[in-house]
């Protein structure tokens, strides 16, 4: 949802725009040809539901309750300037490897024995949770819940229980799916055919255990680890035994991190780069490829989402440049036919979207990473009619530069134009580049120009504006206008170029 635009100029009036060939000396330019008809290869209806987050299994309880024991209408606000924007539900995985290796005490009188305000995730030993855990899955209206029942023991009575806690305050209504297990690929008796045949045995208890589960397509399966996708592949899974039990099974899910993050501005640069995401994106595709032409009826989704993992001290992190970077990934994640993204929270953890409440990592805080959210959103838009396209730019040698169409009924609607190349403030020049977008439909009088950038550059963690809106603590997570850089821009013709500074995105709306 693209806020109203309070300023109006001509194409000689910038943002940016530019008549046709009369860029400044040394900017580049780059021709983004726009077909006229819906293009070849253009990805399915992207699902409202598409942007989500995830919670790692302690962090959850803080970012669903404030200091005082109440909702925390900070974290819902956040969530919902989000989905607003498209209609959708808020999808909210909770689980990972903590829970996965934890257990329920249901005579324990704490949410868990390891607050996530004190302490990291619990990833040897697991958290221990009791059943006033599970009051958090009330703070959230209208979200739906990718809920994770734990896996690795191979004692399962505990899973049981826990599912069954949880589902009293759930419900069936708000459970989107039943994650079985957290990165099995890691489990020290994995295999694959053990694998199936250990799911197949639990989701049949849970069925036992739980009967309004049975007869439900509301299972998820796999939850793949990043580093070693091609462990555990649908292919395989299907393949070895979980075909027979397809009609229950809701989602494949893959967990997604660019790796552990990058400590300097060179390191960055690669990191972002489109072509590395596309790179990093072919251990995933076959996956969605093998489901589309054998279930398609069950999503494909990375429920675990991340920009850096286990990077350390020194890691560059939660700025400007990984912001751009999530909202090239999610827009590349369209064009491939990924149906949902969820955005990993750890309370303690440089990755987050926002920090919740006080912790040891520090005060309650909207982290740069959060502004791709918005933007991604809106050029989703709403209807639930949106079909997305990679648009050419030419060769582009650096891997930094790309462009995407979203389509509605066929008609083009928005372009998002991204320029990851690196600007620091010790940088001299803030170097743009021209997109000229060539073939514009003949009715088009004008188009609205909306920014995401930072002043400070590349490694910007604050000061950031999407759309000339900021979210803050202050704010309580509400979005407020501080910044006049959005255009509606009148065109002569069928041509406009449209100038992206260094490390920025630019969303054209038609």
């Amino acid at each position: 949802m693209i806020s109203c635009l309070n300023t109006l100029a001509t194409a000689a009036a910038i943002l940016a725009v530019v008549p046709q060939g009369s860029c400044q000396q040394g900017t580049r330019t780059v021709n983004v040809n726009l077909p006229t008809a819906t293009p070849s290869g253009i990805s399915q209806k992207v699902d409202p539901s598409f942007p989500g987050f995830a919670f790692e299994e302690a962090s959850f309880y803080a970012y669903s309750f404030d200091v005082q024991g109440k909702p925390n209408t900070f974290s819902q606000n956040l969530v919902n300037s989000v989905l607003k924007r498209t209609g959708g539900t808020p999808l909210l995985r909770v689980g990972g490897t903590s829970g996965d290796h934890g257990t329920f005490n249901s005579s324990q009188k704490e949410p868990t024995n390891f607050p996530a305000t004190k302490f990291g995730p619990q990833m040897r030993g697991g958290v221990t949770i009791g059943p006033s855990f599970f009051e958090a899955f009330e703070n959230w209206p209208g979200a739906k819940f990718e809920f994770m029942v734990p896996f690795r023991d191979t004692n399962h009575s505990h899973s049981l229980e826990w599912a069954k806690a949880g589902l009293r305050h759930i419900g069936n209504d708000k459970l989107y799916t039943l994650e079985i297990g957290n990165e099995p690929n890691f489990y020290s008796w994995f295999s694959v055919p053990e694998y199936v045949k250990r799911y197949i045995n639990v989701s049949n208890e849970l069925k036992k255990e739980i009967p309004s589960l049975d007869g439900q397509k509301i299972f998820q399966a796999l939850d793949t680890a990043s580093n070693f996708p091609s462990n555990l592949t649908a292919h395989d899974a299907f393949e070895q035994g979980l075909d027979e039990i397809a009609p229950s099974i809701k989602q494949v899910a893959f967990h997604y991190y660019q790796g552990r993050g990058p400590k300097t501005v060179p390191e960055l640069q690669d990191w972002i780069r489109h072509s590395t995401t596309v790179d990093k994106m072919k251990d995933f595709t076959p996956n969605i490829q093998y489901l589309q032409g054998n279930h398609q009826e069950i999503g494909f989704a990375f429920t675990e989402t991340g920009y850096n993992v286990g990077g350390g001290s020194g890691t560059l992190d939660s700025n400007l440049a990984t912001a751009l970077w999530a909202v090239d990934f999610q827009l590349y994640c369209m064009t491939v036919n990924v149906k949902h993204v969820n955005w990993q929270q750890i309370l303690t953890a440089s990755l987050n979207m926002w920090r919740a409440v006080n912790s040891t990592a520090g005060p309650p805080v909207v982290s740069a990473n959060f502004y791709s959210q918005p933007f991604v959103a809106d050029f989703i838009g709403k209807g639930g009619n949106t079909q997305v396209a990679k648009l050419d730019v030419g060769d582009d040698g650096n891997g930094t530069l790309v462009a995407y169409g979203a389509y509605e009924s066929g008609k083009l609607a928005r372009v998002a134009l991204l320029n990851l190349d690196l600007w620091t403030a010790n940088n001299g020049t803030r170097s743009p580049v021209d997109f000229t977008l060539k073939g514009l439909p003949g009715a088009t009088k004008n188009v609205t120009v909306h920014q995401l950038s930072a002043p400070g550059g590349a490694l910007a963690n604050d000061s950031l504006t999407y759309a000339g809106l900021e979210w803050t603590v202050e704010s309580e997570g509400i979005d407020k206008h501080v910044r006049d850089d959005s255009k509606v821009l009148d065109l002569n013709g069928t041509d406009v170029t449209i100038s992206v500074n260094a490390t920025s995105a630019v969303m054209v709306v038609l």
